[in-house]
């Protein structure tokens, strides 16, 4: 890296996005500082100071140059790779839009409590910004040459697409980047059976307890199951553990079990939330975070998300919240 505005002696950390921790540091020193090493598997990364200044950029085992000033250092120029060509190119592009809705972000934020229709202006605005940019991206990936970036990019729009659009472009990329973890879930989305509705046969999935032991949902047929996916960063989901509970102690030992899948990347951070909240009940996580496949198979789109199940694997409820899933079970559970 060249840097101009930082001072001698800061600290870089690179940290994996897609792992969710710093893998490197480095200290500058006249200017200058240099990251080693290799991944696997292309990375999108970020390379952040104390204060943080931060850079995206895609690592691929190239050797790239950073060239960039304290200023302006999130829109560096990365050089030496064909990934951040693409990269550089869709965030360039989108420099102004970016500048726009943060300005708009701040007004709708300023005129939320005293200015409401001054709020949903700006709202509307960000909202207006916001599909310009959904639009470009769809752009680059129908029209850049399929890569790591571009199938990535799909991934993450997954969610906002209907299945004949998401089929389309899933269509583009040859066979070795619809492997790749971000394709295996966009696949699953497009292969896995419909997601039940209320009436519907459950979908089976499995995750691996705090012990180590694989245990399906499926193993639990016979009783009302609730399936649950949540996360341990997720302030909803933390906040309907008491209501579960209550429900878990009257209806447990009548034919009920409570099935959690966590959506958490991060092991320590579940287990940690595990034993602070001290959940009786079935706690499993495959610890793939956003790239879960158990999670696409019920298209999960938001947490926390639910499905009451009863005896049969027929889905009987879904979305149950606050009293309604002890409502629910009182009227099943004779």
């Amino acid at each position: 890296m060249e840097l101009t505005g930082f001072k001698d002696g800061t600290w870089f950390h690179l940290v994996n996005l897609d792992l969710g921790k710093a893998t490197d540091s480095l200290q500058l020193k006249n200017g200058r500082g240099v990251f080693k090493g290799t991944v696997k598997e292309p990375a999108g990364c970020r390379i952040h100071t104390i204060d943080n200044k931060y850079l995206i950029i895609e690592l691929d085992n190239s050797y790239l140059k950073v060239k960039g000033s304290y200023q302006d250092f999130g829109y560096a120029t990365i050089t030496g790779s064909a990934l951040n060509r693409t990269w550089t190119k869709s965030r360039d592009h989108q420099k102004l839009w970016q500048a726009e809705r943060d300005t708009l972000m701040r007004r709708f934020v300023r005129f939320m409590d005293t200015d409401p229709a001054a709020a949903k202006e700006a709202f509307g605005q960000m909202r207006k910004i916001d599909d310009q940019i959904k639009q470009y991206r769809l752009s680059l990936i129908r029209t850049e040459r399929p890569s790591y970036f571009t199938i990535r990019e799909l991934f993450f729009l997954r969610n906002d697409l209907p299945a004949d659009t998401l089929k389309a472009l899933f269509d583009l990329f040859p066979p070795a980047l619809r492997q790749t973890r971000y394709g295996v879930v966009v696949a699953t989305y497009l292969d896995a059976e419909k997601v039940p509705v209320i009436g519907d046969r459950f979908v089976d999935i499995e995750g691996t307890d705090t012990q180590g032991n694989v245990r399906k949902l499926s193993d639990n047929l016979g009783k009302y199951v609730l399936l649950e996916f949540w996360a341990s960063w997720c302030g909803p989901c933390v906040n309907e553990i008491p209501n579960l509970k209550t429900a878990y102690d009257a209806f447990s030992s009548r034919g009920f079990e409570v099935y959690s899948f966590s959506i958490d990347a991060s092991s320590e951070a579940w287990r940690k939330s595990l034993q602070k909240h001290r959940t009786p009940w079935i706690n499993v996580s495959d610890t793939q975070g956003s790239y879960s496949v158990m999670a696409a198979r019920y298209g999960v789109r938001a947490i926390p998300k639910n499905y009451l199940i009863n005896p049969d694997g027929v889905v009987v409820g879904i979305d149950l919240r606050g009293n309604d899933l002890y409502s629910k079970l009182e009227a099943l559970i004779k």
